[in-house]
């Protein structure tokens, strides 16, 4: 377990982690998509020009462009956009697709990741395939769970303040899910807590970062003054440097606060 103190050294040796920026270089049109890209017909233009790029696309941009498209669609249509971004996500690992990439051992998946060294490719692969997992076979999605966190702790390995500092934020957010299972997978609120707060040092701006300690941490531990004000601070703080996604952090803070005398009884 790493110390606060290795933390602090971790964010100044990563230096500036940068914003919002497109994966690859993009001519003006697909440029303009990609900044306005939260509209979805935006959206949906710019992941059909990069799909019929050639001489091959990027797998991992599409894979980060689905699993925000996700986010956009009615829910009964999101598993859609989750699957496909899974499937970009291991082709960009080298791998067939989704059915060939979940058929992986967990020894397997990390030789996989032993020999990748793009934080991209796995992230977004973890972030969908992840998603998936609620809407899988039970038995299934358990048996995938070491697999995810095994994506997660290599993309730290690679480089933890990329982007935003999704890795340490997606692995405490799945730490604190383990942890509802008690003593089952050895893991503590607390080890989740570490995490997230880490992602916060990271890239303070990346209000997913806030969003994920509120909903993920806050919540679990019963702290309704931790909850709301994390909470009210993305509400009040401007989009910056992450348009995209500090608007879906904006959006689910409205609603997580709304439900919080629910959360809270």
């Amino acid at each position: 377990m790493k110390t606060k103190a290795t933390v602090l050294i971790l964010v100044f040796a990563v230096g500036a982690l940068g914003a919002e920026l497109p994966r690859a270089s993009l001519p003006p049109a697909a440029l303009a998509l990609w900044e306005s890209r939260w509209e979805r017909d935006k959206l949906d233009e710019l992941i059909g020009l990069l799909e019929r790029s050639a001489p091959s696309p990027d797998f991992a941009f599409l894979a980060q462009l689905w699993y925000e498209r996700s986010t956009l669609v009615p829910d009964e249509e999101a598993e859609a956009c989750l699957r496909r971004a899974a499937d970009y996500g291991f082709r960009a690992l080298g791998l067939p697709g989704f059915d060939a990439g979940t058929r992986l051992s967990e020894g397997e998946l990390r030789e996989v990741l032993a020999r990748t060294t793009d934080p991209a490719a796995i992230l977004w692969t973890a972030h969908s395939w992840g998603l998936l997992l609620g809407r899988m076979n039970p038995f299934t999605a358990f048996l995938s769970l070491g697999k995810i966190r095994a994506m997660y702790e290599r993309v730290i390995a690679l480089d933890p303040g990329y982007w935003g500092g999704s890795g340490p934020q997606a692995y405490g957010a799945l730490l604190a899910n383990l942890s509802d299972y008690g003593i089952l997978f050895g893991v503590k609120l607390a080890d989740a807590k570490f995490y997230l707060e880490w992602a916060i040092l990271l890239e303070p701006t990346y209000l997913e970062n806030h969003l994920a300690l509120a909903w993920e941490y806050a919540r679990r531990a019963k702290d309704r003054k931790l909850f709301e004000d994390l909470l009210r601070h993305i509400l009040e703080a401007p989009l910056g440097d992450w348009p995209f996604w500090n608007r879906h952090a904006k959006a689910k803070a409205a609603e997580y606060l709304a439900q919080a005398d629910r959360l809270f009884k």
